[in-house]
C-alpha cells in the first residue's frame, strides 16, 4: 500500500560566490527535491530464514544531490530510522537487518542528501510474510 503524501517540503539552497578581484556578490539559488516514488517489497521468502525487504525509487532532480539516505518505521507517521546511506547514483537498497520480523509492516521513504540538508520522498509499505512463507 503507497501513502502518496509528500512527507517534506523541498529544501531551498543558497550557493554563495565571490569574486577573486572584490567584485559583486553572486547568489544562486537551487531546490533540493526529493527522490521520486518508493516502492518496496520483500526481495524473496526462504522458510526460517531472515526477511529481505528491496526499497527501489526513481532518482532526484535535484543537481545538488550527492546521495540517498533510505529510513524505515513500523507506522506510516515514524518516527523513521535511518537504515542506510546510499550513492547517488544508485536507486535500490536490500534491507537485510536482523532487526526484521515476520508478518510485520515497515514503511520506507528515501531522502535526497546534500550536505546537512536532506528532504524525504513519498511512503511505501510492504506487510512480511509468515516464518512459513504464507500471507497473514
Amino acid at each position: 500500500m503507497a501513502v502518496a503524501a509528500l512527507v517534506c517540503a523541498p529544501v531551498a539552497l543558497a550557493v554563495f560566490n565571490k569574486s577573486t578581484l572584490g567584485g559583486p556578490l553572486t547568489v544562486s539559488t537551487s531546490t533540493l527535491a526529493g527522490a521520486g516514488e518508493v516502492n518496496a517489497t520483500q526481495s524473496s521468502c526462504r522458510v526460517n530464514k531472515g526477511v529481505e525487504i528491496g526499497v527501489t525509487w526513481s532518482a532526484t532532480n535535484s543537481s545538488y544531490a550527492t546521495s540517498y539516505t533510505v529510513e524505515r518505521a513500523t507506522a506510516s507517521n515514524g518516527p523513521y530510522t535511518s537504515v542506510a546511506s546510499v550513492e547517488i547514483s544508485k536507486r535500490s537498497y536490500t534491507d537485510s537487518s536482523g532487526s526484521l520480523a515476520y508478518s510485520t509492516t515497515y514503511y520506507y521513504r528515501v531522502s535526497a542528501v546534500y550536505r546537512s540538508w536532506g528532504t524525504a520522498s513519498t511512503v511505501d509499505s510492504v506487510k512480511t510474510l509468515s516464518k512459513n512463507c504464507l500471507s497473514s
